[in-house]
């Protein structure tokens, strides 16, 4: 006899006891946002810079004699026409004296031809002598005249070589080491006594690229006639100058072994605290509407359509911002056409954002 076997099955079913979320429940993300707004780009150009003196003279002497006095501080500032050198005078006022004396010989003489001129004159109008002892006396009337003239060119001469003694400052400035001391013999042969550079104003000589330069005169801030850019500098301990420059002088051709072109510009220096030789940091600026429309770099993205920015509305919706972009710094890109100042783009939190999605916006400044 077969038995039979019957296995029963049971299945249990299991409900949730709590409601489903829906996904149209969940919070909006957070986003963080920042306002485009008007920046000067043009600051954001820095350069090298060279600090140099907009005069430089080098003293000398121009007549031989003894270095009688050395009237200056070394390293200190001098007036222009202040006598900064004084060579033996005594040679120079003598030979002046005798120059006076021969030219003194010399008009007596002239006036004597020039009497006897007269009387000759008066007899051959008279018909007493000949022409040629007219002749005779004429010319020996210009003789005289020509020692007159003489004797004077050569007072002018010695009065020369006398002024030369004195050694004075063409410029205002700041004066070098002296190289010779009083007591020494100096002539034309010596040298250079000593260098007086001007201070105020100075110059700043700066290259640029030539893409820069390019740019520039594409702006109109660079014609044939004038400039309209200022510099602001940055000093060695990172302090900032506080008069801006204006840019006095560009080259007129680009160093082909750097590609670049120098400018120079001009700082009010009243107080002497640039000194030629000294480096700084020079930040090109524009004219007065060097200001433009500008948006954190990082809020910046590129697909096959171009660059965008998503923008964020008072809604708090997401908006893709087709744009056209200019120049660009460490930090900022300027935005030609396709934003407005005030608008707010997503800077933080891209990758979870897509267009006319709803957000949390966050401030960057906050």
């Amino acid at each position: 006899m077969k038995r039979a076997f019957l296995f029963v099955c049971t299945m249990t079913a299991v409900f949730p006891t709590g409601p489903i979320l829906a996904q149209s429940d969940a919070p909006p993300p957070s986003v963080t946002v920042a306002t485009a707004s008007l920046e000067d780009l043009q600051k954001q150009d820095q350069f090298v810079g060279r600090v140099v003196a907009d005069q430089s003279v080098d003293l000398q002497a121009r007549v031989e004699g003894i270095l009688e006095e050395v009237n200056f501080s070394e390293g200190g500032t001098v007036a222009k026409g202040d006598v900064l050198f004084r060579i033996e005078e005594r040679k120079y006022a003598a030979g002046v004296e005798s120059a006076q004396a021969a030219l003194k010989s010399a008009q007596a003489s002239a006036q004597s031809d020039k009497a006897a001129l007269d009387r000759q004159q008066a007899l051959f109008d008279k018909g007493d002598i000949p022409q040629a002892v007219l002749d005779t006396a004429v010319a020996t009337y210009a003789e005289g005249q020509a020692d007159v003239d003489e004797a004077q060119a050569a007072l002018k001469i010695a009065q020369i070589d006398l002024d030369y003694t004195e050694i004075t400052s063409p410029i205002d400035g700041r004066i070098g080491l002296s190289a010779v001391d009083a007591g020494n013999l100096v002539n034309s042969d010596t040298g250079v006594l000593a260098t007086v550079t001007s201070v105020d104003p100075i110059l700043v000589s700066f290259y640029v690229s030539e893409p820069v330069l390019l740019r520039e005169r594409r702006k109109g801030r660079i014609t044939q006639g004038d400039t309209k850019l200022t510099t602001d500098i940055t000093l060695a301990d990172g302090g900032a100058y506080p008069t801006p420059g204006k840019v006095i002088f560009v080259d007129d051709s680009v160093n082909q072994d750097t590609d670049t072109i120098e400018l120079r510009a001009s700082f009010a220096n009243p107080d002497g605290v640039l000194i030629p030789g000294q480096f700084v940091t020079v930040a090109l600026s524009g004219s007065e509407d060097s200001k433009v429309l500008t948006v954190p770099r990082n809020a910046v993205q590129f697909d096959n359509q171009g660059y965008f920015v998503f923008s964020v509305d008072d809604k708090s919706s997401v908006h893709r911002r087709n744009i056209e972009i200019g120049n660009q710094n460490a930090t900022r890109t300027q935005v030609i056409s396709g934003l407005a100042e005030g608008d707010r783009v997503v800077v933080q939190g891209l990758q979870k954002i897509h267009d006319g999605l709803v957000v949390k916006a966050v401030d960057s400044q906050g």
